[in-house]
């Protein structure tokens, strides 16, 4: 079950009958829409409401993809809202020294890339609350963001795959994919995949082929199936000499990640150092693409703490083990670099791309940029291990180690 009262998802919001595959049929609470009841062991409250994920046999719901929807559209709003957020005194000097401005998540890269690597410091961070009177708006919210040298698609395949979760985290046990809602191997059919086919209008001239609902020739399809790419990137010396370098990386069609669309319930356990007790989350974890209304050019991961139906769910941990619940984690990873093709004269094996890059006061080549991205976090937690009263303490310094950790992985 997940909490769904602050997504906008209530029992008097959702026309339960279209779920219905029999319109003579009765809804059913939680399962076709949102109810205010709990599941077994949570103290109920008038404000909040409820929707049971998956069916009990390895299926999702009806109402569970349009909750993965509602989830993704809030936490992308609540990474993306200035008025939410408080810099640190450290980042706040920072942007203010290097002209940067909190609006710049749409750009396809920020004005300050930065370098990623280990040796990278830079981070910004901000502190905040939710607005909202749901479960858990009392706890501190933390948002920070940094560039890390990865691609796009290599950091999200780090953050989804549970085999790797040690890899950047030291205090993990583990993390267990329970149920698989979608493994996202069928966009075009998945519910969780968070595309809308795109309906063509218009006049199509003879000899094109409709690709995602746009008319193309065969030349810019072969183009863009082409599994390489060249990118120019023109250099000045210091006697102002000019020099142009050709940079090859695999196209578009071949930066892929086998974890866009895949929503699934997992069980993680963290020992943490010096704590007794186990940490354990159950928690809701989705990954799609970032739609143009978004930015695009991107990814973004979202995660909340779910609650087992039964009983028996909830015995299966061991004493010693500490439950602590993931109000609210959001990933936004986003490409530095904004593609823009340009079509040339004669066909060649690889396609060649004109790519415009971000501002920078530091020196980057396209190169570079090709591999590195931009990652917004956003974390809303509640631990009964932490007080309240150091909880924004503790979520500031996670959330720098976060990115650090991740940083730590790359050359």
């Amino acid at each position: 079950f997940m909490r769904t009262a602050d997504l906008g998802l209530t029992q008097d919001t959702i026309f339960a009958e279209q779920f219905l595959d029999d319109p003579n049929s009765r809804p059913e609470p939680h399962y076709h829409h949102p109810s205010p009841h709990p599941p077994p062991g949570v103290q109920f409250h008038i404000d909040e409401n409820w929707v049971c994920l998956d069916d009990g046999k390895g299926s999702h719901s009806p109402i569970a993809p349009q909750a993965v929807d509602a989830l993704v559209s809030m936490g992308f709003r609540a990474a993306c809202d200035p008025m939410m957020w408080t810099p640190t005194s450290k980042t706040r000097k920072y942007m203010t020294e290097k002209g940067l401005r909190f609006d710049d998540i749409p750009i396809p890269g920020p004005l300050e890339e930065g370098e990623g690597g280990p040796e990278d410091s830079t981070c910004l961070v901000w502190s905040g609350k939710f607005a909202h009177k749901y479960h858990g708006h009392e706890q501190p919210a933390v948002r920070s963001q940094g560039i890390v040298n990865m691609s796009p698609e290599e950091l999200v395949d780090l953050i989804m795959d549970s085999n790797r979760v040690s890899e950047y985290n030291k205090s993990s046990i583990g993390r267990t994919d329970e149920v698989v809602l979608s493994d996202g191997t069928d966009l075009d059919n998945s519910p969780f995949s968070g595309q809308r086919k795109k309906k063509l209008t218009g006049v199509v001239m003879q000899g094109a082929t409709v690709i995602d609902g746009n008319a193309v020739f065969e030349s810019e399809t072969d183009e863009e199936q082409s599994d390489l790419e060249e990118i120019e990137e023109v250099v000045f010396d210091d006697d102002g000499n000019k020099s142009v370098h050709t940079i090859t990386l695999p196209s578009r069609r071949e930066r892929r990640t086998r974890f866009v669309g895949e929503t699934k319930l997992v069980r993680t356990t963290n020992k943490p150092p010096l704590v007794r007790k186990v940490l354990e989350f159950y928690t809701l974890l989705h990954c799609r693409a970032l739609t143009d209304d978004q930015g695009g050019d991107g990814f973004i991961i979202v995660g909340r703490g779910i609650t087992p139906a039964s009983d028996a769910d909830k015995k299966k941990s061991k004493k010693g083990v500490m439950h602590s619940e993931i109000l609210l984690n959001v990933h936004i990873i986003r490409r530095l670099r904004d593609s823009k093709r340009r079509r040339e004269k004669g066909s060649r094996k690889g396609g060649r791309n004109s790519k415009s890059v971000s501002t920078s006061s530091r020196k980057a080549s396209k190169g570079d940029l090709a591999n590195r991205c931009l990652m917004i976090n956003v974390n809303h937690l509640k631990s009964p291990m932490v007080p309240n009263m150091l909880a924004k303490k503790v979520g500031l310094s996670a959330a720098l180690n976060f990115i650090m950790d991740i940083r730590g992985l790359t050359e």
